[in-house]
């Protein structure tokens, strides 16, 4: 009733503002074809008033729509109007948003290409105004992107990228993932010097911030490394410790998975049972 009345009264802001307001409604409830509706006639509004941030906002709200739907070819027209002006009207954040939204479709179109070249430039928006949040985010996709290709030096190199973004916000859990995956590719390369080292970096800082679940991880990456390395007994040592950390937190299934791992060794239940005892008594501490 409320809008009926304002619409017989003229498009006016108030107006405006109440219908996007219901649009952003319909939108979160996926009523997309009233949505789409409401936000078109806002737009042509904001086109009559020559509001260019107004446009490029609905520019933005439409590819998010069409993304929504699956209608990504159509998703992409939108989010890339918003980002012409958003780009000539040097609003940085909005832009960033935008570009974001057009790899995304690409990447649900599977042109890894495009998609490649948008995040790319994204990365390079996202470095030069010190946006280390997106700019991982960026980074992020990337590495899905050629890991879909299956180009590894590649996605060493945006690994390595993501280690120092992660390190400038002193993010350790991101810290201790991007060292686990340098180690997981490097390892995929037969580089197994190269993965020990990564893995022991990783584990080290679980176990100086008390992650326990990424401190039985390492020990887990560090032990198969040793395992193809050769170096048996010190891989059975690094379950071991594993198998003792997972115990005390009563994680169930780290734990029955480190048994099968330890019992793949030749060790029986009972000299599982013995080492992780002689391995209390040391007291050693979890250092690598």
């Amino acid at each position: 009733m409320i809008l009926k009345q304002l619409e017989d009264n003229g498009k006016t802001s108030n107006y405006i503002g109440e219908l996007s307001d219901l649009a952003f409604l319909q939108l979160e409830i996926e009523q997309f074809d009233d949505s789409e509706k409401n936000f078109l006639i806002c737009l042509k509004h904001f086109k009559k008033q020559k509001d260019r941030l107004g446009q490029a906002a609905v520019f933005g709200i439409l590819g998010t729509l069409y993304f929504k739907k699956d209608e990504f070819e159509k998703s992409i027209d939108f989010y890339q109007k918003a980002s012409d002006i958003y780009d000539e009207l040097k609003q940085i954040p909005e832009l960033i948003t935008c570009l974001k939204g057009i790899g995304n479709n690409y990447i649900k179109l599977n042109k890894l290409d495009e998609a490649c070249d948008i995040f790319l430039e994204c990365s390079s928006v996202c470095s030069d105004n010190n946006d280390i949040y997106n700019l991982l985010d960026c980074l992020g996709n990337l590495i899905y992107v050629h890991e879909q290709q299956e180009k590894w030096d590649v996605v060493y190199e945006l690994y390595k990228k993501s280690l120092k973004a992660f390190k400038e916000i002193k993010d350790r859990n991101g810290i201790i993932v991007s060292y686990f995956n340098l180690g997981i590719l490097q390892k995929k390369s037969n580089k197994l010097d190269n993965a020990l080292r990564y893995f022991k970096k990783g584990t080290n800082l679980a176990i100086e911030a008390n992650y326990a679940e990424y401190i039985i991880k390492g020990l887990g990456y560090v032990g198969e490394n040793l395992f193809y390395q050769g170096r048996i007994k010190e891989a059975k040592e690094q379950y071991i410790k594993a198998l003792y950390i997972a115990e005390s937190i009563k994680l169930k299934n780290a734990i029955l998975q480190i048994n099968v791992l330890l019992r793949s060794f030749g060790l029986s239940d009972e000299d599982i049972k013995n080492e992780l005892e002689e391995y209390k008594e040391k007291k050693n501490k979890i250092r690598l």
